[in-house]
């Protein structure tokens, strides 16, 4: 009898190890760390650099220098017909005399030029940072939205500044960081890795339909409202007067939005022809960067999503989505535009 209670035992035993074995620990998230080596850093400062930025940028500079405030805004610059000439990241300092505006690389020279051009008699220092920091990113597309910068322990060897995208949380938290800095970051709670081919920063914007730079919003091509802008959090409509605000806020007043950038999914690789087209022959729009079978594109709003036509770009189906961080639903005006 003993030997038989023994056994029931063993095999109690037996069931409750294997069960204990299959209880691991919580694996650590994976973020992806990478340098965006295709933006740069202008540094704008003096005693008037406030209202400077206020008559140039989209957003409320104002924010800002709020105790409770963010940290850093999404804006765009635009040109007197009201259209598109850079997008940003205005970030404040520890001065508030000084901001840290970040800008396409490749459009960084035509960008300080521009803001020397409205300096007048200010006086304002505009000058590249390019050798002193940098720009990474840290995100996760699994976790999309949580906030990370807590978890990561600060280093006495680098002087990080970390920020939340102002855009959408799926897009990361940005770092500005010393340009010696080896992209090495000891955090709590997940796993560090750097970009890889299936998983990056471009790739991530693509796939929210976010465009970015001078060669996703060229110079002079669309209004802010049709990059977003507003849906972004990039455009103020209670701020003073700025380049471009007279017809911006008649836009979003009136409502009338036919175009706006938007997420694609390509069938096959895009050749020089980027034009997307209904199966008719119909220009619904342009296709303005792609990687890996996604990109964004700008497209006529009622034909591509209302209309369920069927896309091609180059002769290929692609198909257009829209994103999920829009608002669910449109003021009546806009919606009014989409039947037109």
């Amino acid at each position: 009898m003993n030997i038989c209670k023994n056994f029931k035992f063993l095999r109690l035993t037996g069931c409750c190890m294997r069960n204990f074995a299959d209880i691991r620990p919580e694996q650590k998230p994976t973020y992806t760390l990478e340098k965006l080596a295709h933006r740069e850093l202008i540094r704008v400062h003096g005693p008037e650099v406030l209202p400077f930025l206020q008559g140039l940028v989209t957003n409320d500079v104002s924010h800002l220098q709020r105790p409770d405030g963010p940290s850093s805004i999404y804006a765009m610059f635009l040109n007197k017909g009201g259209r598109v000439l850079y997008d940003t990241i205005v970030y404040r300092t520890e001065s508030p005399d000084t901001y840290l505006l970040e800008c396409d690389r490749e459009a960084s020279e035509e960008f300080r030029r521009h803001l020397r051009t409205f300096r007048v008699r200010r006086k304002i220092d505009v000058d590249s940072i390019d050798d002193e920091y940098v720009p990474w990113v840290l995100f996760n597309t699994e976790k999309c939205g949580e906030q990370v910068g807590e978890k990561l322990q600060r280093n006495k060897e680098w002087e990080l500044f970390i920020s939340s995208d102002p855009r959408l949380p799926t897009l990361g938290t940005r770092i500005l960081a010393p340009t010696d800095f080896n992209g090495l970051l000891r955090a709590k709670e997940m796993i560090v890795t750097p970009p890889s081919s299936e998983r990056n920063y471009q790739l991530l914007r693509y796939k929210q339909g976010v465009g970015e730079g001078s060669e996703e919003l060229p110079p002079g091509k669309c209004f802010p409202l049709e990059a977003n802008a507003d849906f972004l959090n990039g455009v103020s409509f209670n701020k003073g007067c700025y380049v471009g605000q007279e017809l911006t806020a008649r836009i979003h007043h009136s409502g009338v939005i036919r175009k706006r950038y938007m997420p694609i999914r390509l069938t096959a690789p895009l050749g020089a022809n980027q034009t997307v087209q209904s199966i008719a022959g119909a220009n619904l729009g342009r296709v303005f960067g792609h990687a890996h079978n996604h990109g964004v594109a700008l497209l006529r709003i009622e034909q591509v999503l209302n209309g369920h036509q069927e896309l091609v770009v180059d002769g290929e189906r692609c198909f257009a989505e829209r994103p999920d961080w829009w608002p669910s639903d449109l003021p009546s005006k806009r919606r009014q535009a989409f039947t037109d």
